[in-house]
């Protein structure tokens, strides 16, 4: 019966250590830079990516924002891509970004946004990531 239970302890330690395969990050308003550290452990993983923001403002009517992306490898390889983020007043505005996202090496990828022009009552940007399986279950 100790034995059950010392296997059956040790089954949760593990599965509690299991990297995470999702994440979220929000930083605040001002910054010249947004940067988002991404680990990646798996070759073959995939991911999506969403941007988040809020922005309070009295205007009824709001621009998109301009988002220079800038994908920085562990091999300091540099990507760079332009993306215009609708914006919502009050409640905040969630974006899909990229979904289904390979990336080509291991390690340690910094995803650096800047915004601009500067939007008058914007909070700041997050970015949520998910990991999908090389299986595409989930």
């Amino acid at each position: 019966m100790r034995s059950r239970l010392l296997i059956a302890l040790a089954v949760v330690c593990f599965w509690s250590c299991a990297r995470p395969v999702s994440g979220e990050l929000f930083l605040a308003a001002p910054r010249n830079s947004y940067d988002f550290p991404i680990l990646v452990v798996d070759s073959l993983a995939h991911f999506d990516f969403a941007f988040y923001t809020r922005v309070d403002s009295d205007d009824s009517v709001s621009e998109p924002v301009r988002l220079d992306i800038t994908w920085v490898a562990p091999s300091d390889t540099v990507y760079r891509e332009t993306v215009y983020m609708l914006t919502d007043t009050g409640e905040g505005t969630l974006q899909r970004y990229r979904s289904y996202v390979r990336f080509p090496s291991v390690g340690q990828w910094t995803l650096k946004v800047g915004v601009s022009p500067e939007v008058k009552g914007f909070r700041g940007l997050g970015l949520i990531w998910k990991e999908k399986r090389w299986d595409t279950t989930n």
